[in-house]
């Protein structure tokens, strides 16, 4: 399975000699990364950062991981939704549940996030916690990208995972802060990210805790107990790390305030927005108008896809 290789390679040693970023193109972009941990990295200079506060923040769909035609836990909730549909002929007629099951793409697509949400409750809600960590699992085992034909965690973004394991290497604490459920992505972190569980900061579902065959178990609820979106992906950091990032990785407006939130503080600090601009090697879109322009403002990184990222995915999955 690919998990137990992926696992493998997690404990792999961060690369440590040589150039740390192969995947990285020379530009603006990888010069910003190297100068800046190699000046926040400086005992006795004037941008030293004491290892404790080198904490860097990363978004996960479409910072970290391909997010088109939707986020990989959609997909997740798609294929959740059409297995349960034997046992509910009434979807057939009955949105959102009917967009899934004729696989209406464009109908999803117009769904706001509210519209859409009986396909989250119904896809990871009513069920025990362990079992929605196999059903996860298995989903991320198998199930592939309509267009690339690999799985899912295949396509992560090499450069990405270079620069992450950079950053720890540099006495940085790295975060994943995502609008996506925490334990969806907690049961990939590791193995594909190398970012520990405990390090993964999304949306949560209610729980409560109840009795199964005579032992405790997590019981998962209808309704959110946390949605992590927009502000509260900064208020979350503070709650769940206590300290203020001084790296931050995003992709969209969304990500707008954990990059504000960075940039803000008193410490030197490096905000980077990555453009998806490259339609041969992945997908050209724009989900960042407004972060855009706050980054002009700001001096911010502006990091291109298609001229900064030498590779996109891993070798395994071209």
């Amino acid at each position: 399975a690919l998990f137990a290789v992926l696992s493998a390679c997690s404990t792999a040693p961060s690369r440590a000699i040589g150039d740390p970023l192969p995947s990285w193109n020379s530009g603006a972009a990888r010069s910003s990364v190297v100068d800046f941990i190699a000046r926040v990295s400086e005992v006795g200079g004037p941008d030293f950062v004491a290892p404790a506060e080198r904490v860097a923040v990363f978004d996960n769909d479409g910072t970290l991981i391909v997010e088109k035609p939707s986020v990989v836990q959609f997909e997740f909730l798609y294929d959740r939704i059409r297995a349960e549909a034997s046992r509910h002929p009434g979807w057939a007629d009955e949105e959102p549940f009917a967009a899934v099951l004729r696989d209406d793409r464009a109908a999803l697509a117009a769904m706001s996030f509210a519209e859409r949400g009986a396909i989250v409750t119904q896809g990871q809600a009513n069920l025990y916690q362990d079992d929605f960590a196999v059903a996860a699992r298995a989903f991320l085992d198998t199930a592939r990208h309509p267009r690339f034909g690999v799985r899912y965690i295949e396509l992560v973004y090499q450069p990405m995972l270079e620069l992450i394991d950079f950053l720890k290497a540099s006495g940085f604490s790295v975060y994943i802060v995502s609008g996506g459920g925490v334990e969806f992505i907690r049961e990939f972190s590791e193995p594909v990210y190398r970012i520990a569980r405990d390090h993964v900061i999304g949306s949560s579902m209610k729980t409560t805790l109840t009795d199964r065959d005579g032992r405790v178990a997590i019981w998962r609820k209808p309704g959110w107990h946390s949605l992590n979106v927009g502000p509260f992906k900064a208020t979350n950091i503070q709650l769940h790390v206590g300290r203020r990032p001084i790296f931050a990785v995003g992709n969209s407006d969304g990500d707008l305030d954990i990059m504000r939130f960075n940039h803000d503080g008193s410490l030197p600090s490096l905000v980077m927005l990555l453009d998806h601009d490259d339609p041969d090697r992945e997908f050209a879109y724009d989900d960042a108008p407004k972060a855009r322009e706050v980054a002009g403002r700001n001096g911010w990184s502006l990091i291109s896809m298609r001229t900064d990222f030498r590779a996109v995915f891993p070798a395994s999955s071209r």
